[in-house]
């Protein structure tokens, strides 16, 4: 139920198109034409009549009040050639599609599904071409769609899709009821569509009508129990449809076409398999789809349904039901307009002779004449499809042969090219070596230039500890004071060195209470001087990163700042980033301590600098650079660390990172 009901929204989109909207259309107008295409199309196997009527309708309405919706034109036209074809109106279908050539050769601006309708306008030209036995022709327009590539260019849209789906019942149409291809040739075609089918929806009847064209290729083949899962498929949506038309339809009004033609597919696979179903169960499928097509009123559709059920019943030996068949066929058939169905004509004309109905002599001379007479045709029309097969063949062969001398041209161009960048290559190793050389001294030279770096900042921090240490008459706590200041600057060289390393220290993002993290740095730090003060402003910020290396640059800066801090205080705190960077907090680190000169603080986060004597900033600052570097790496909201300060005056060191 849920699958009819996902149909109906695609034909209601069907309608639209969705191929774009067209300029200077009135909407409200457009609508009213494309609801009539819709009407038309939904009833093209329901009742051709309807669809003719609804097609009729949309077409006047654009030639009175819409001159320039061409789509919806294009779209009546081929809905109209469509119910002429299957009322086998041949004449007024033909005249239907040189009217939609003749629009598309216009080239309108405001048209958008040109190309499309013109491929379905050649679709429904290519079953005309196939009931007359015109294969040749059939084929060549089959072959100029699939080489075009137009039914690719939106697979997506309804209207291509409907294409795809004509495209490849007409193409099994032609080669295993028109041509008798071989066995290899049809289970190829059957699997390229069976392989496409999944994307090939358009509604109930398309899909009825190409699982009768698959079972019709695969019984050719031989696949006659793949060929009955096909037609019960189509048994099986008409069960649905059943159960869920609206109140006053029937299957055999809604769907009188695909319903006859699975009947008669239906016997004729029976028929292939002996044994399976009786004889008079298979006579009695033929008798029955030959009264629905009957019922259907299509001209073409009754006389093969005629011809199927007479030809079986004579197969049987049950002469008088061919008789009967024959006779009704025969008392109607002045009642038609003339068609033209080669193919369909001859083999009733060869049952009239084998049912030995003729009332004279006369009659079966002429129908034994009309029959030579349509052989002839026939054969005239299978021997132009051949000689098109070998001359596509020899095209094709050709066109092998020339990509072929094609590629070996490319080889060699391409050895040619390959010696040529050899050569090049040689020519170029030599200074390509002394460049490298140049580059590998210069890498020494700055590896040499960034050991002495290091050396240098390690001595600088390392230093006075030692100078301490040495003195014999350091007081125990002091000593113990020194030592943990000396581990903890080894610490921050080992933290230095992890993170300037890329596969080093590992960034653990997470979102954890700042305030956390001031506790853990009061209980951290110790006050050299019972002068200084250390105060942490409480906070309730929340703070984005890594909370380990937040811990380590808080605690450097407020060991550094107590370090220069003779008296007076060390404060703490964190406050809003400002409006330009919302959802940042600013940590602060501020100190009464002697301050800095602007050259210090220029240099104050270089790794690269020259160690000043009794400047006291080393690898700690060099760290705290590189933890606000790294969340600002992982988080690209502008992380940044900065220092304001003036001699005497103290120093303000600010930091500013994500907040969550």
């Amino acid at each position: 139920m849920k699958r009819w009901s996902v149909y109906s929204v695609m034909l209601l989109l069907l309608a639209v198109w969705g191929c774009g909207k067209e300029q200077g259309v009135d909407p409200l107008r457009r609508s009213r034409v494309d609801g009539l295409n819709k009407e038309a199309f939904v009833n093209r196997y329901r009742d051709p009549q309807r669809c003719l009527a609804y097609s009729d309708s949309a077409l006047r309405y654009v030639q009175d009040s819409l001159p320039d919706y061409i789509d919806g034109q294009l779209r009546a036209r081929n809905n109209m050639a469509f119910a002429y074809f299957l009322t086998s109106d041949y004449a007024n279908a033909s005249q239907m599609l040189d009217w939609v050539d003749k629009l598309v050769a216009l080239r309108n601006p405001a048209m958008r599904n040109g190309d499309i309708e013109s491929v379905i306008a050649n679709l429904i030209r290519a079953r005309l071409l196939q009931r007359n036995c015109q294969i040749a022709d059939s084929y060549r327009l089959l072959y100029d769609i699939g080489r075009s590539g137009i039914l690719e260019d939106n697979s997506d849209n309804l209207l291509y899709n409907y294409a795809q789906t004509e495209y490849y019942i007409t193409l099994l149409t032609l080669n295993f009821h028109y041509r008798n291809g071989k066995e290899e040739d049809v289970m190829t075609t059957v699997d390229e569509v069976e392989a496409r089918r999944p994307s090939l929806r358009v509604d109930y009847a398309q899909d009825m009508a190409l699982n009768y064209a698959l079972a019709y290729g695969l019984q050719t083949a031989g696949e006659s129990l793949r060929a009955l899962d096909y037609c019960d498929q189509n048994f099986e949506i008409l069960d649905r449809l059943e159960r869920t038309l609206l109140e006053g339809d029937s299957v055999s009004a809604f769907c009188l076409y695909n319903y006859a033609n699975t009947l008669q597919m239906t016997a004729l696979i029976h028929k292939n398999m002996p044994g399976t179903v009786s004889p008079d169960s298979v006579l009695a499928l033929y008798d029955e789809a030959r009264e629905c097509f009957f019922d259907y009123g299509d001209p073409y559709q009754m006389l093969g349904g005629v011809t199927s059920t007479a030809r079986y019943a004579l197969l049987i030996g049950d002469t008088l039901k061919a008789h009967e068949v024959l006779e009704e066929w025969r008392s109607l058939k002045g009642t038609w307009t003339p068609f033209a169905a080669p193919k369909m004509e001859m083999g009733y004309f060869d049952i009239l002779i084998r049912s030995g109905i003729a009332r004279r002599p006369a009659e079966n001379r002429l129908w034994y004449e009309h029959r030579c007479e349509l052989q002839d045709y026939i054969a005239r029309n299978e021997k132009e499809d051949f000689a098109l097969q070998t001359s596509l063949e020899v095209a094709q062969s050709r066109s092998h042969a020339l990509s072929r001398f094609t590629l070996v041209l490319g080889a060699l161009l391409l050895v040619l090219l390959v010696l040529t960048a050899l050569l090049w290559r040689n020519a170029l190793r030599l200074r390509r070596e002394k460049r490298q050389l140049e580059q590998a001294k210069r890498r020494d030279v700055e590896r040499i230039a960034n050991v002495e770096t290091c050396l240098s900042v390690m001595r600088h921090d390392i230093s006075p500890f030692i100078g301490y240490l040495r003195n014999p008459n350091l007081p125990a706590e002091l000593r113990s004071e020194v030592l943990e200041q000396l581990l903890r600057t080894f610490d921050n060289i080992k933290n230095w060195t992890s993170l300037s390393i890329p596969t080093g220290l590992a960034f653990n993002l997470s979102t954890f209470p700042l305030q956390e993290v001031f506790d853990d740095v009061r209980r951290q730090v110790i006050t050299p001087r019972d002068a200084v003060a250390l105060q942490i402003c409480p906070t309730n910020v929340r703070i984005v990163g890594d909370r380990l290396l937040v811990t380590i640059l808080l605690r450097n800066l407020v060991n550094n700042a107590l370090q220069h801090t003779e008296k007076g205080a060390v404060v703490v705190d964190c406050v809003a980033a400002g409006a330009e960077a919302a959802g940042m907090a600013e940590i602060r680190v501020k100190d009464s301590g002697v301050g800095m000169t602007e050259e210090q603080q220029e240099n104050l986060f270089k790794a690269d600098r020259s160690m000043a004597p009794g400047s006291e900033h080393g690898f700690g600052l060099i760290l705290c650079r590189y933890i606000v570097k790294k969340h600002d790496d992982l988080t690209r909201r502008g992380c940044k660390i900065w220092v304001e300060s003036k001699v005497g005056e103290g120093t303000t060191m600010h930091v500013v990172l994500v907040s969550g």
